[in-house]
């Protein structure tokens, strides 16, 4: 996700603002929306529904984007595994340009690790959601 932001959203072959930032659905399955950007205006919205293409250079949509709904405000962050081991936070989602599914998502594990280690994938993970916030429990994590 963090690909799409800055990327010009295009509407009838005109340009109508920029990727701000994803929003996933409250079980972090699939993309929800986009915030756009347009100008000096407050962040607009566009519905996964609406979205024709997410391309590498701009993404296509077929709607003039409106006021955002409550939920845009949603986002991933405690990663914990099936103990209850605090594991890191979420920094991205990898998304299928198709079907806007989520395919992974990339967990830090800190500054430190992410050095070592690197950040890891999730693929397989549960999301419960606290008000706009969602904590994910991925199966244990082996050393």
């Amino acid at each position: 996700m963090k690909k799409l932001i800055g990327l010009p959203v295009i509407r009838n072959g005109k340009q109508i603002g920029t990727v701000e930032r994803g929003v996933l659905q409250r079980d972090g399955k699939a993309l929800a929306g986009l915030l756009v950007k347009e100008g000096l205006r407050a962040s607009r919205w566009i519905g996964a529904e609406d979205i024709l293409l997410l391309g590498q250079l701009s993404v296509l949509c077929r709607r003039q984007p409106v006021r955002p709904p409550k939920s845009s405000a949603f986002r991933l962050f405690r990663v914990t595994d099936a103990n209850g081991l605090r594991i890191g936070i979420v920094t991205d989602a990898l998304i299928s340009e198709q079907s806007l599914a989520v395919t992974a998502l990339e967990i830090s594990a800190g500054p430190l690790d992410d050095l070592i280690d690197g950040r890891f994938f999730a693929t397989s993970f549960d999301v419960k959601s606290m008000g706009s916030t969602g904590h994910v429990t991925i199966p244990c994590k082996e050393s």
